[in-house]
């Protein structure tokens, strides 16, 4: 048996639940997760088990009492990656599976993301399509389009979390 696995998925950030859910698949499988990169999620062979894992998302570095605070509640770090950090603990039969304590927190993880994306959005109409539009600089049709196209997903993606945010802060817990 091998030992070790790779597979590429992809998930969107609005989508977090669903990859725990397929993570929590996987440990029930026998696939431990070891490492995420750039869509391709590293296993590692191991016992059935009921893992539980959490995604959090934090901008910047966060300090060392942030993951304190997920180890006190008996959160093991899996790994990290571009600002999401994977969690996860065995699956206890109590009520302490979230890392969330109610939906107005969890809905501030997706304003804070949004909020990120527009900003990169806006830095890229600044250093792209600002001096485009102003003709300072020339670019070919083809990489306008492929500007174009990170743009338009950007966007999308904004209006997605902002969407999920505004949910959970409807449905109150």
């Amino acid at each position: 048996m091998k030992e070790r696995k790779q597979i590429r998925k992809w998930f969107w950030a609005w989508d977090d639940q669903k990859e725990e859910v397929w993570l929590q698949k996987m440990a029930q499988e026998g696939w431990t997760l070891e490492e995420y990169r750039w869509f391709k999620y590293t296993f590692r062979a191991s016992e059935p088990s009921k893992l539980v894992y959490r995604l959090d998302h934090q901008m910047g570095f966060p300090d060392r009492s942030y993951f304190d605070l997920f180890e006190m509640d008996g959160w093991d770090r899996v790994c990290s990656f571009n600002g999401w950090h994977y969690f996860c603990k065995e699956d206890d039969g109590t009520d302490k599976l979230e890392i969330f304590t109610d939906n107005q927190s969890r809905a501030t993880k997706y304003i804070q993301l949004s909020n990120y994306i527009i900003f990169i959005l806006l830095m890229q109409i600044l250093s792209f399509w600002l001096p485009i539009m102003t003709g300072i600089i020339k670019m070919p049709l083809w990489a306008g389009g492929a500007i174009a196209s990170v743009s338009l997903i950007a966007v999308y993606g904004a209006y997605m979390l902002k969407r999920k945010a505004k949910n959970l802060k409807e449905f109150q817990i």
